[in-house]
């Protein structure tokens, strides 16, 4: 039996609220479809045969209200292009801030939050598989936590935001947990390294994981002024224990280490317990069920576990390449990593350009899908297209000029202050090793670039699969070469996997971009 007029204004108000004004009943069909109704639910609840019918009735309902939500298309205003990209610019390089700061110090006063240009190689060895380490653990956690936590907070599901952030931090403090344990399991019995040298690189492990995983809670809130602050903090921390109270360079990083995460921590998780649902239209606090939550993630777990594997096999492989001469299997190498380091300085700053590529791909798509038919798709595909080409061209010079920057800076204190660690770079193998390097991490960010145009698009499992050819092949031909030629051979590696990487990136974009209004709108 039909319902009431009141019942159905009330369903009416119900699938209209904080919308706009419907312009027929086919809209008004998709909203009851959004709301969650069905031709079953149309027929037991309502007394018609389908929602087109229940739609019907609703019709005459458009214009009993005035109240509706105006909706307004933020359009491009071109004067404003170079302030809005500086703007982008500086938000992508926040994404590097901890590694940029750890730069900048490590230069200033010769050492940072967990590097120093006088460690030996032993503490230099510890300190890096903890940072490695660390970074692989926590990768797939960051990931997750910056997408899921973003998606809610962007919606406006505030409690959400918070329950799904504090199950996915407790995921991630697991994983480190469960990690630390396994390893100190197999050193045990292997004995793979002596035991101050091994607590010495879990001690490192443990705390950086934990900042690293905190940190991407404020990725979530877009905070990146705290991001500078608390990493700032924490590098006054390491400076007065070393300097006011004397301790030891490791023991002042290990120190500082720890107030730094009881204090990102503490802010950290204010902002988030702070959260409530201000305007009281949450869907509930209720996450979806695990199988669906653990489905959805399952992509950024394995994006961020590849990606960050990528950026330092190439390292451990060097490292591990003279076995008859190095004292454990894995072991610093000086000249290997002062290339690396050096192009590290062209990936951040090139990291920037990620943030502004995004920013500007869907000013233009949101821009122009409203300006243009149905009819015109392929006029908007190709619209679409000519910017990004113009966008990578740019790119590309941006990076010769970042990558020849840092060389003829390195050149000038070569020239000028005679610095020892400025004369080893100069020296071969490590000048080859920054070059190769620098022209892998602009494949590498062009790839990012692309990869946050698929994310964007909800294409998340291409990305996966790219990063995980690219992490194959940078193990394998890296290890083949290594221990054929000598272990500076490893960076092709990481040339070639990044190029595999770009090659498969690349190719599915450009799929993508002769049929974008079908991934445009499929995409929502």
């Amino acid at each position: 039996m039909l319902k009431s007029k009141e019942e159905l204004l009330e369903l009416y108000n119900i699938i209209t609220k904080d919308k706009g004004k419907p312009l027929d009943h086919w809209e008004i069909t998709a909203l009851l479809e959004t709301y969650g109704l069905r031709d079953v639910d149309a027929f037991n609840e309502y007394g018609v045969e389908n929602l087109f019918e229940l739609a019907d009735y609703l019709v005459p309902f458009i214009n009993t209200r005035d109240d509706y939500k105006l909706h307004s298309i933020q359009t491009i205003h071109e004067s404003n292009i170079y302030k809005r990209v500086f703007s982008n610019y500086i938000k992508g390089l926040a994404f590097s801030v901890p590694m940029l700061i750890q730069i900048i110090s490590t230069l200033a006063v010769g050492y940072a939050l967990w590097s120093s240009i006088h460690a030996g190689n032993a503490s230099a060895t510890a300190v890096s598989l903890g940072t490695f380490a660390a970074l692989v653990v926590t990768g797939g956690s960051v990931q997750a936590i910056g997408r899921k936590g973003l998606f809610y907070y962007k919606m406006g599901e505030n409690v959400l935001t918070k329950n799904v952030t504090l199950l996915l931090y407790g995921i991630g403090v697991a994983l480190i947990v469960f990690f630390l344990l396994f390893m100190s399991v197999v050193n045990f019995f292997f004995n793979i390294y002596p035991l101050d040298l091994y607590l010495m690189s879990m001690g490192y492990y443990l705390l950086l994981a934990l900042f690293f995983l905190t940190l991407s809670i404020f990725y979530i809130f877009e905070d990146y002024l705290s991001i500078v602050l608390v990493t700032s903090a924490g590098l006054l921390f390491v400076y007065l224990f070393r300097t006011v109270f004397h301790n030891s360079l490791v023991s002042s990083q290990m120190y500082g280490l720890i107030m730094l995460n009881i204090f990102v921590m503490f802010v950290a998780f204010v902002k988030l317990l702070r959260l409530k649902d201000k305007n009281g239209s949450a869907e509930g606090a209720n996450l979806p069920k695990a199988s669906i939550l653990f489905y959805s993630l399952l992509p950024y777990y394995g994006y961020g576990l590849f990606y960050f594997s990528f950026l330092i096999v190439d390292r451990i492989i060097a490292w591990s390449a003279d076995a008859e001469h190095n004292p454990y299997i894995v072991w610093f190498n000086v000249s290997y990593e002062l290339g690396l380091d050096w192009a590290l300085i062209s990936l951040v700053l090139m990291m920037g350009i990620t943030e502004v590529s995004i920013a500007e791909f869907m000013y233009r798509l949101n821009d122009r899908v409203v300006k243009r038919s149905f009819l015109e798709a392929e006029a908007f595909s190709k619209e679409i297209y000519q910017f990004f080409k113009k966008f990578n061209i740019a790119f590309m010079l941006f990076s010769i000029l970042v990558i020849l920057a840092t060389f003829f800076f390195m050149y000038y204190l070569h020239v000028n202050l005679r610095i020892e660690f400025v004369e080893n770079f100069m020296r071969q193998p490590t000048m080859a090793i920054f070059i190769i390097a620098s022209i892998a991490y602009f494949l590498l960010v062009n790839s990012l670039m692309n990869i946050l145009l698929m994310f964007s698009l909800s294409r998340h499992h291409v990305p996966v699969k790219a990063v995980g050819y690219g992490l194959f092949v940078n193990i394998f031909v890296g290890m083949i070469l290594s221990r054929a030629f000598g272990y500076e051979y490893a960076v092709v590696g990481l040339l070639l996997g990044s190029l595999v990487l770009w090659i498969v990136v690349f190719r599915e974009i450009m799929a993508m971009f002769k049929n974008l209004d079908y991934y445009y709108y499929s995409a929502y």
